[in-house]
């Protein structure tokens, strides 16, 4: 993301120096900071669960003014308290006027890692559409034009403490991840210089729009649907409505659903190419040419989500998804999409990988097998090549364990993967890939979910050299609805073939890294430290 202006905090430079030897990259490793000046006024995030959450900005000398009148010690800039309210309310001793709660995705099912909650500086901004563009490209402060008087995120299990909170009947609240935004009022009047606590399964993420608040936004969210799984049913069990689904650019919705894969229709692998799914969404526009033959058509799309075809992806076009990519799309890719990365490898077909992808990712395996499983699948905390913590993987081996995702058919400490397929294995030498989960119970290292941020090697820093990316992409070596549990039904089309059940171990980890995918692009290099007043 393009660097943003902002005061790195003693604590920041500590955790970086202590995790990697240097201070580069604290921040942003490319201006992440998601309000244009950070600012947080004390606002930190509850520790428990050991979830090493922070409070998601950086702190700031920046004053806000209003009915409070008194100087903030944080917030964004000429940040404004809300009309009717007062800010930096004075307490005695170490007391404050605070907020706290959990954040669930939008079934209200599982809590919510690293949303940020804040207190808005301004009136909220209507989102850009799309992948931003013009001044606001690869700027992820372009999500938080606003600004933010207070600010914290939340911890692994979704919870989290706003403190310095204004006072007044309707404090406005946000909370954000990307795209995902909701946001609400609370009335803090009769708990000044207290904590008010927000009902549990009250603050969700939106699933829908339909009567939501003007200020709520949702992504746009691309599915290609194939002949050999079901990525899209993912999106009806975290809690989108069926009215949600929509064919290719419809606009009463928010996702759009085309139609991967052709000639056979059968997938099978080897030379075949990749098949459409049985049972096709009515008015779905073929993939290959109404979404990937060139940029333009995935720049409106926030995410692209690649459902296995059954065999290498039709007539696909690296070329314009690595463009999209390097704009700050994101994209997710199951099994044989493996052919975007490395290249057709047993269909012949015309296409190849850009340059930089290939055998740069991963070691690539045309066809090693289709095994039921499960296998146990292990949780990378480690940075790739490194003894290093990774911390997000870290924090998805808790808050799997946090769900109920953990040791299910499989070891106590595992996650259980139905369907593996065994198409790439990340190494050292394969420097732009952070593994997330590894299956041990086969010969070699095999790596089922794999990401990559863009562009690769990224942009260097005018003023630090440090790279900046943009945009990032996971890869999936399995099919998400291998599962059993998962009862998705091929005979009818998209949203109606999606079983209506509770997430598989196996979606639960692509849940997490679905909204991981949302955020703004934090190079996995950059650990997140712990504390108030600090970028999450």
């Amino acid at each position: 993301m393009r660097p943003i202006p902002f005061v790195i905090s003693g604590l920041c430079a500590a955790a970086l120096a202590a995790s990697f030897g240097s201070t580069s990259g604290c921040g942003g490793g490319g201006g992440n900071s998601r309000f244009a000046d950070g600012g947080s006024g004390g606002g930190g995030s509850s520790g428990s669960v050991g979830s090493g959450s922070s409070s998601g900005l950086i702190s700031s000398s920046g004053s806000s003014s209003g009915t409070g009148g008194a100087s903030s010690n944080g917030g964004t800039t000429g940040a404004q308290c809300p009309a009717g309210a007062q800010c930096n309310v004075a307490c005695t001793g170490t007391a404050t006027t605070s907020i706290s709660g959990k954040v669930y995705d939008p079934a209200l099912l599982n809590g919510l890692y690293n949303v940020t909650v804040y207190v808005p500086g301004a009136p909220l901004a209507p989102l850009p559409a799309g992948v931003p563009t013009g001044a606001d490209a690869c700027d992820c402060s372009a999500l938080f034009k606003s600004g933010a008087l207070v600010s914290t995120a939340t911890a692994v299990d979704g919870t989290f403490t706003l403190n310095n909170a204004p006072v007044g009947t309707a404090v406005p609240l946000v909370l954000q991840i990307g795209k995902w935004r909701r946001a609400i009022t609370v009335d803090t009047s009769k708990t000044q210089c207290a904590d008010i606590a927000e009902a549990d399964k009250s603050l969700s993420l939106p699933g829908t729009l339909v009567g939501a608040g003007p200020n709520d936004n949702m992504p746009d969210i691309a599915v290609s649907t194939g002949e050999a799984d079901s990525l899209e049913c993912l999106m009806r069990r975290i809690g989108l409505p069926d009215a949600e689904y929509v064919a290719g650019t419809g606009t009463t919705g928010h996702v759009h659903v085309f139609s991967g894969g052709k000639p056979g229709t059968g997938g099978g692998g080897g030379a075949n190419v990749g098949g459409t799914e049985k049972t096709i969404m009515p008015g779905a526009p073929e993939s290959d040419t109404n979404l990937w033959t060139a940029q333009a058509q995935l720049m409106p799309y926030d995410i692209l989500l690649l459902s296995c075809e059954g065999a290498e992806t039709y007539n696909a076009n690296p070329a314009a998804l690595e463009s999209y990519l390097n704009a700050g799309g994101r994209a997710f890719a199951s099994h044989y999409h493996y052919a975007w990365f490395a290249g057709p490898l047993g269909s012949a077909q015309a296409y190849a990988a850009p340059a930089d992808w290939g055998l740069s990712l991963a070691t690539w395996a045309e066809y090693p097998g289709d095994p039921d499983g499960p296998v146990d699948g292990v949780v990378d905390q480690t940075l790739n090549g490194s003894t290093q913590p990774f911390v997000k993987g870290q924090m998805l081996y808790q808050w799997l364990g946090l769900n109920g995702a953990l040791g299910v058919h499989a070891m106590p400490n595992d996650l259980s993967i139905y369907s593996p397929r065994y198409n790439a294995a990340i190494g050292a030498a394969n420097t732009p890939s952070q593994p997330w989960i590894t299956s041990t119970t086969t010969t070699g290292t095999n790596t089922m979910y794999f990401s990559f941020d863009t562009p690769i090697g990224g942009i260097p820093d005018p003023d630090s050299g440090v790279p900046n990316y943009c945009g990032r992409a996971v890869f999936s070596d399995l099919h998400v609805a291998g599962d059993p549990m998962t009862k998705d039904n091929d005979n009818e089309p998209p949203p109606m073939s999606c079983g209506a059940g509770a997430l598989s171990p196996q979606e639960k980890a692509l849940e997490f890294m679905l909204f991981d995918l949302s955020s703004c692009v934090i190079p996995d290099t950059v650990a997140p430290p712990t504390g108030p007043g600090i970028l999450q």
